[in-house]
């Protein structure tokens, strides 16, 4: 059913924008590469919504844009530049299938609490790293030496 132009409403058409967003998920079976379209998709209606102005003043709220020295102008424009993208990837992360990606989380989360920041910055780059870590967990110690006398897994 379509909406005609006098039904339509602002308000809940931003709510049903955001939801639609954050309730995506990618199901067990679905394509990586076709999540990340429909992801994609999806975030062009967001982006529409609430222009990059939002997501720049989101940036200088940021720890990591503190930490910025105030003196180095370049490098924090450069961080408001790079932030929408930064978000994407993350909730390209959050918004996979959370059972199969938990180690990958948990790993990237005690990183982080190291102070070692190898979240992805890019929706590409969380795309790669979904990739690798799901073909690895697929089959664990498939592609690990087993011992002297013991055949690998998976033979």
């Amino acid at each position: 059913m379509k909406k005609s132009a006098d039904a339509e409403y602002d308000f809940l058409d931003f709510w049903e924008a955001n939801q639609k967003f954050f309730a995506m998920k990618k199901g067990n079976t679905e394509n990586l590469m076709h999540f990340k379209e429909q992801f994609l998709r999806q975030t062009e209606v967001l982006q529409d919504l609430y222009g990059v102005a939002w997501f720049r003043n989101f940036a200088v709220k940021m720890k990591a844009y503190a930490a910025i020295a105030s003196t180095n102008t370049a490098a924090q424009n450069k961080f408001k530049d790079d932030i929408f993208e930064a978000i994407l990837a993350t909730g390209f992360l959050c918004n996979c299938n959370r059972t199969r990606t938990a180690p990958l989380m948990l790993d990237l989360q005690t990183n982080y609490c190291r102070e070692v920041d190898y979240y992805p910055k890019t929706v590409s780059k969380a795309q790669d790293m979904l990739k690798i870590h799901m073909e690895v967990s697929k089959n664990p110690g498939l592609k690990l030496y087993q011992g002297k006398d013991q055949p690998n897994k998976g033979k």
